[in-house]
């Protein structure tokens, strides 16, 4: 994946950002018919995570650095890893649940964009679900508690479950998004609306004959 997910100018400059509750409403329905697809079950809390998550997952700043150019860089596993060695306790907390969720997104949801690097996605897999792990052991919070158990014990069958809604999306690069709008310029389809509203751009309306 390219790191500067949403990028700017020419075209997508003509795009407004869709609402939070546009993504919200599109990947809680996304991730439903998901998880009922691999037969896996979620707590209602932990299902609401999930969600909350691949809405992050639309700013790219959530996820990745800004180096000196102000380019978008890649957030290595070892420098997360190194920031919780050497932080308090609750710095630690914070660092293991952006651990988690960077591992969680990248190996689910951004999988292919794992082809080009160093590690592979078991690597992903077992760094997420310890660091959800010892997050869920450090949290005093129990509905916070129960959540991150349940997310670092389903970790590798969650990422598989956000794979198959990125591959039904077809959205995993700018390209897709510029291929995904201007096929909907074409047809108005409201189903590639809905995606790409998922994925932070508002189509600007006008006026289609094919809507499907």
């Amino acid at each position: 994946m390219n790191s500067n997910f949403l990028v700017k100018g020419g075209l997508m400059d003509r795009l407004k950002r869709a609402t939070v509750a546009d993504a919200r409403e599109f990947f809680a329905s996304e991730l439903k018919l998901a998880l009922e697809n691999h037969g896996i079950s979620a707590r209602p809390s932990s299902f609401d995570y999930l969600v909350g998550l691949l809405v992050k997952s639309i700013s790219s700043e959530n996820f990745f650095k800004v180096g000196p150019s102000g380019q978008y860089e890649d957030t290595l596993l070892f420098d997360l890893y190194t920031e919780y060695l050497q932080s308090s306790r609750e710095k630690q907390m914070s660092v293991l649940q952006r651990l988690g969720d960077l591992c969680l997104v990248m190996s689910g949801y951004f999988g292919e964009s794992l082809q080009t690097k160093l590690v592979d996605i078991d690597y992903y897999f077992g760094m997420g679900g310890t660091a959800y792990g010892v997050l869920s052991e450090m949290e005093n919070n129990r509905t916070n508690k129960i959540v991150y158990e349940e997310l670092s014990g389903k970790f590798q069958p969650f990422s598989n479950v956000l794979g198959e809604m990125s591959e039904r999306s077809g959205v995993q690069s700018n390209k897709d998004i510029l291929r995904l709008y201007e096929r909907w310029m074409a047809t108005g389809s409201d189903r590639l609306r809905k995606i790409l509203s998922a994925h932070g751009i508002q189509p600007v309306s006008q006026s289609k004959t094919v809507k499907q």
